[in-house]
């Protein structure tokens, strides 16, 4: 009986892997970024009204 995995099982580990490095670090970055965009290109109409 051969207990080995086979190289489709060690093919998608390797893949699933490889996904959560890339969700983990590219998730913040891509909020980060998000954020970063919004208040630099953000609506500044509530700056501009003056107080009544």
């Amino acid at each position: 009986m051969d207990t080995s995995p086979s190289s489709e099982s060690i093919f998608g580990m390797l893949v699933y892997f490889l996904f959560l490095l890339l969700a983990v670090f590219l998730g913040p970055l891509e909020a980060v970024l998000g954020l970063a965009l919004y208040w630099l290109l953000g609506d500044d109409e509530e700056q501009r009204q003056t107080p009544s």
